[in-house]
Parts: structure tokens; sequence; C-alpha cells
């Protein structure tokens, strides 16, 4: 459980820090770190419960570590945050540290996650805002089944805003170059009913989904619980789950 601090040690530590600030999280009431990604819009919007105690969370592209520290605030009895950064980019060890959280860190990425955890599950599963830097997204969504046993909550950029036609529509945008957000990390954004027919794809039955802005949607969260038995495209494909590349033989 997060120890407490004072307003007056939350806001000498946020002056003092070098580190960049993605999110936007309560440190200690009264105190909002400066991030542009709001913690508590991005669990509200996911349907996260106040009371999770007694379950497992799992938190990938933890960044500061905001909806981490959060779901141990909440009562989450293990929390396990990822990224595939140093946990000094975004203060994540300094942020724990500042918290007394017990909070563990994992470096990795996605598609490697289930081998770095040794094929443990967890009971909510957090992705937020890392779907659309990825270049395989499909195989990132295959990855998250494996690793949820309750639910997993996916937010992340989507192409409804372009025009009618793209909303009603299973639709992708791929970027090749920096043209979503001037960022060249940026690869892939669907449109929100290209992203509900990916994750049933690959073996989830959707729970919840809400976008925004309302009628022309940028961001969307779509949160699934895994269905039994292998996932849909098995069942029609002769492709299976890729495994992680540190899993492979050294043919060396």
């Amino acid at each position: 459980m997060l120890g407490s601090i004072t307003a007056q040690q939350a806001r000498a530590f946020i002056g003092s820090s070098t580190f960049i600030w993605h999110q936007r999280f309560e440190l200690t009431p009264g105190v909002t770190t400066p991030g542009v990604s709001d913690v508590g819009f991005l669990l509200s919007s996911a349907g996260v419960p106040a009371d999770l105690s007694g379950r497992t969370v799992l938190d990938v592209g933890t960044a500061n570590g905001g909806c981490a520290f959060e779901a141990e605030r909440r009562g989450a009895a293990r929390v396990v945050a990822v990224d595939i950064y140093s946990p000094d980019r975004f203060g994540f060890i300094d942020i724990r540290s500042l918290c007394s959280s017990r909070v563990e860190f994992v470096r990795g990425t996605i598609y490697e996650l289930p081998e770095l955890l040794r094929g443990e599950r967890f009971d909510l599963v957090f992705f937020f805002g890392v779907l659309y830097h990825l270049r395989h997204p499909l195989l990132a969504l295959d990855r998250l089944r494996s690793l949820t046993a309750g639910e997993a909550a996916v937010e992340t950029a989507v192409c409804d805003y372009e025009d009618a036609v793209v909303r009603a529509a299973s639709y992708v945008r791929f970027y090749r170059g920096s043209e979503l957000a001037a960022d060249g990390s940026n690869w892939f954004a669907p449109s929100v009913l290209a992203l509900k027919d990916w994750m049933a794809s690959c073996g989830f039955q959707i729970t919840r989904q809400t976008s925004w802005p309302n009628g022309a949607a940028a961001r969307a969260m779509i949160c699934g619980r895994p269905l039994p038995g292998p996932p849909e495209y098995q069942q029609m494909s002769y492709e299976r789950e890729i495994v992680s590349v540190r899993t492979a033989p050294d043919l060396s």
C-alpha cells in the first residue's frame, strides 16, 4: 500500500525533478503532476473500480507509473509496471521511492512480455497509449490476450475523425512517416470498428467501449475478456501465435 507524503514534499519533488512528466495524476491529495495524459480519465474510461482489493494488475507502457500507483492505491494485491525505457526516463524509481510503493518494474516489450513474466496472467491489464506506436499491432493483441486472466483495457489513437466513411468501416490508417501528430513512432490508427474487430479476431469478447471526442473520435478505449479456447483467427487460418524471439533456439 502506498505510503502518505505531505503536499509540501510532493511539490518539492515535482519542482526538483528532471525526468519527463508524461502523466497527470495526484501524488498526494491536492498535488497533481504536470503531465498531459490524464490518469484519472483513462481509468474512468476503462471502468476501473475504486476497490481493487486482492486483484493483480499489469500496466503495460507505464511511463511515470501513474496508472500502476493508482491501482496500488485502490488496494491491488500485486501490480507490475512495464515499459520499454529505463525506469529513469520517466522517474519511475524516484516516484516509487517517494511514495513507499511496492509496484514492481519490468523492462521489455509487449511482444516478449509473456515470456519475461513466465506465463503469469493478470486480473486486470492496462494497455494505454501503446498500440499505435507498434509496427505489429495484431501480434501485440495476441500477446496481450495471453497475459489477461480477467479483463484488458486498450486505449489508442483511432481514425474515425477523418470522415463518415471511415467511421462506418473496419478501416486502418498506416503512417509511413510522421504524419500522425508529427511523431515518427506512430504507425497505425484503426477505426473504432477495426479496433473491435482486431480484438475479436485475437480472442477477446468486448465488454466496454468508449471514444472521444463524440462523433469524430481520435481516441478510443476498448475493454475485453479473453474467450475460452483458441482465438478466432486460429479457428479459420493456418497462422499460430508467434512467440518471443528470446525463446527461439540459438542456431549459430
